[in-house]
Parts: C-alpha cells; sequence; structure tokens
C-alpha cells in the first residue's frame, strides 16, 4: 500500500511511512527503464539483421571472388560488405552506450534506496534508546493497562498495525535494494558480452582491410580497361536522369489533373495537397525508414573510384536481405508506377509538394491511384536478380524545387 498510516499512541499521533516512499522511488525510473528496454530490443534487432545480412553478403562476394574477375559486380560487393560492417561496428557501439545508461539509472535507485534503508535502521536504533532511556511501558503492560476491553482491542490493533507496517516497509526496502543489486549483476553480465561483441566487430573492421586491399586491386584492374568500362558509367548516368524525368512527368501529370477538374473540386484538392505538404515537411527527421539495411549508396555526386567521374544518386540505396518488406513513410497517393533501367520497377507517392520514390521491387503489391498510409506495404525488395541487388533505392522529390533533395534528413535517426 502506498501512503502514510496515522495510528494514535499514549504521546499522540504516530506516522508511520509506509511504501509511499518506495513507490515515488520505483515509479520515476520505470518509464525510463521502459523506454530503454524497448531502444534496447529495437538494437538487439537491428544487430540480427545485420550479422544475418553480413552472412548474406559474405556468401555472394565469395561466389564473385570464386570467379576470379575483377569486375563492377564484384567492386560493388566489396562496397556492400565495406558498409554493413561498419553499420555493425556503430550499432554495437549504442548497444553499449545503451547498457551503460541502464546501469547508471539502477545506480541511481539502489543508492536511494540503500538511504531509505539507512534512515529506517537509524529510525530503529532511535525508539530503542528513548524506550531505554525513558522507561516506557512495554506493550503487554501497555495492553493490561487498559481501562476497558474497548481500549484493550485499539491498543491491540494499533500495536499490530504499527509492527505490520514498519516490518512491511522495511521487508519492502530491503527487497528492492536486493532486486536492483541483482539487476546490476545481470547488467555488468550484459555489458561484458556487449564489450566481447564490439571486439569481434573491431576485429571484422581489421579484416576489412584485406576486403578494401582486395577493392583497390579491382579498381586498378578496371582502370586498366577504362574504355571498355566507359560506357557503362555513362549509361548509369544516364539512368539516372531518366528517373529524375520521369519523376517530373508523373508530377507534371498530377497537376494537369488538377487543373482539369472543376473550380470546387481543384479548391478541394489543393487543400488537400496544402495540408499533406504541411504534415509531411512537420514530419521531417521522424519519418520511418522504408526498410531496415545500411546505406550502401548515399545521395548526391559520387566519385567513382575507376574513372575518378562524378555520378550523381538522386536517392539512397538500402541493403536489405532479399525480398524484404518495403514500407510507406508517409500518407499519400500512388502517383505513378513504371520501370527505368538500372534501377528497375518504381513506385511514386505523393504527399502534397513532396514525393516519396522507391524502386528496385521483387513485388509489387500497389498501384496508381490508390491510397497508401504510412507504414503499408508496398511491396517486396529486391533479390540479386534485380539492378540495384538485394535492397531498395529510395528518394525524396520536392515539386517546389522540381529537384530530388537528402531523403536522410528525412527519416528517423537509427
Amino acid at each position: 500500500m502506498c501512503g502514510l498510516v496515522a495510528l494514535r499512541g499514549l504521546r499522540g499521533p504516530v506516522f508511520l511511512p509506509s511504501a509511499l516512499a518506495l513507490c515515488l522511488l520505483l515509479a520515476a525510473p520505470a518509464a525510463a527503464q521502459e523506454d530503454l528496454q524497448a531502444q534496447r530490443a529495437s538494437t538487439n534487432q537491428r544487430l540480427q539483421n545485420l550479422k544475418q545480412q553480413i552472412q548474406q553478403s559474405r556468401s555472394r562476394l565469395e561466389e564473385t571472388t570464386a570467379a576470379e574477375e575483377a569486375t563492377q559486380e564484384k567492386l560493388k560487393k566489396l562496397e556492400r560488405e565495406i558498409a554493413l560492417r561498419e553499420e555493425l561496428v556503430s550499432t554495437y557501439r549504442r548497444r553499449l552506450s545503451q547498457v551503460e545508461e541502464e546501469r547508471q539509472q539502477l545506480r541511481d535507485t539502489l543508492q536511494t534506496l540503500q538511504g531509505r534503508l539507512g534512515a529506517l535502521q537509524r529510525e530503529y536504533r532511535s525508539r530503542v534508546v528513548h524506550a531505554y532511556k525513558y522507561n516506557r511501558i512495554p506493550e503487554l503492560a501497555l495492553i493490561l493497562a487498559s481501562r476497558s476491553i474497548n481500549q484493550m482491542l485499539v491498543r491491540i490493533r494499533y500495536l499490530q498495525r504499527f509492527a505490520q507496517q514498519r516490518q512491511a516497509q522495511r521487508a519492502d526496502v530491503q527487497q528492492a535494494a536486493t532486486s536492483v543489486r541483482r539487476s546490476r549483476e545481470d547488467l555488468k553480465q550484459k555489458e561484458a558480452e556487449t564489450e566481447e561483441l564490439l571486439s569481434e566487430a573491431r576485429l571484422e573492421r581489421e579484416n576489412l582491410r584485406a576486403l578494401k586491399s582486395d577493392r583497390q586491386e579491382v579498381i586498378e584492374t578496371l582502370r586498366a580497361r577504362r574504355s571498355e568500362l566507359k560506357q557503362t558509367l555513362q549509361r548509369q548516368r544516364q539512368q539516372a536522369r531518366q528517373l529524375e524525368k520521369q519523376i517530373r512527368r508523373i508530377a507534371a501529370k498530377a497537376d494537369r489533373r488538377g487543373e482539369d477538374q472543376n473550380e470546387a473540386r481543384r479548391a478541394e484538392r489543393a487543400a488537400v495537397s496544402a495540408s499533406r505538404s504541411a504534415s509531411f515537411e512537420q514530419s521531417k527527421g521522424s519519418l520511418p525508414w522504408p526498410a531496415s539495411g545500411a546505406i550502401t549508396e548515399q545521395f548526391g555526386s559520387r566519385v567513382d573510384p575507376v574513372h575518378g567521374t562524378k555520378t550523381y544518386h538522386p536517392g539512397i540505396l538500402i541493403a536489405t536481405p532479399p525480398e524484404e518488406q518495403v514500407r510507406a513513410v508517409f500518407r499519400g497517393t500512388v502517383s505513378g508506377v513504371d520501370f527505368v533501367p538500372g534501377y528497375g520497377t518504381y513506385l511514386v507517392v505523393r504527399h502534397g509538394d513532396y514525393l516519396s520514390v522507391y524502386s528496385n521491387f521483387s513485388s509489387l503489391y500497389v498501384s496508381q491511384g490508390e491510397t497508401v498510409e504510412a507504414g503499408q506495404v508496398l511491396g517486396l525488395a529486391g533479390t540479386d536478380e534485380e539492378p540495384r541487388g538485394a535492397g531498395v533505392f529510395f528518394a525524396v522529390f520536392d515539386r517546389s524545387k522540381s529537384t530530388s533533395v537528402d531523403p536522410t534528413q528525412w527519416l528517423s535517426a537509427r
């Protein structure tokens, strides 16, 4: 019971500090503890997913290496595995930080509980000394000195409740202190496990130096074949431009559909568009990821390691397990579905003045004109058979500026 019990004794009311203090002590960190547990579960799941992806990536890399061919495909797979392993090390560090935060919270709680327990012990000693100094009437004598049966029963109940409350309170605090100490020991063990995992991740990163050396050898071999590969590079640039061109065409087509409607319909459509645009803008930095995985191709201009020239990437490539579910990041309307060489089947979802673009599907579950909700599964990410391999391409297009923007600025931090 959380509260204070007031009993009347020989020298006036006696207030028994019940489990109220304990409840307050334990309630404060409870919410924070639940939040940390959720973060820990999310991080553990991410570690597991990354390990699986690395294992799959390693298998594909070994198959490519067995062919003993220095190709762009081998280079791409090497870079994918490097990105996955670096993300794994980063995730291990986050996990270790979460464990330390949990341990600190428990240390603070334990210290407070131990202080509370010490106060109770000092109070007990004080009462014993007081009874000795002032020769207080023993409990049995107090009961026998009652003037009536009713007074005797009242005093008996008083003494019983007094003893029960004190014993229960002390037992609660001792149990809580024991529980926290046990939890702290568990967390020490978890920290040791996490340190071990981090050490393994660092070792793997050291092993990546050999992969990077192999990557450099591949680059040197490919540079010797520059003239042969020049057409491939030009084709990649053309595919990126073609994707953005088709996105602009889809956006313009949607605008023309609005113009063809009557004035009332246009006003309604404009209001809905403005509302979605505002909501989408307010969600910047907090949108859910379309799929879990490490980014293996960043947004913007990327220097080709073979030719030293820049290639523009209108979005990001997220490495995923083959056929991973791809989800909508925000509520909107499917404005277009098409195919672009190098990007595969792509899907455009309109959110007012913003478009979210997803491509490299192995399967698609939605169609043009359909309204989708945030988190709804749009389809399955690519496999090794798709142009971008096992993963999903994601981009954000600003219609007001008629250009792609960095999608990582819109997604939530991980």
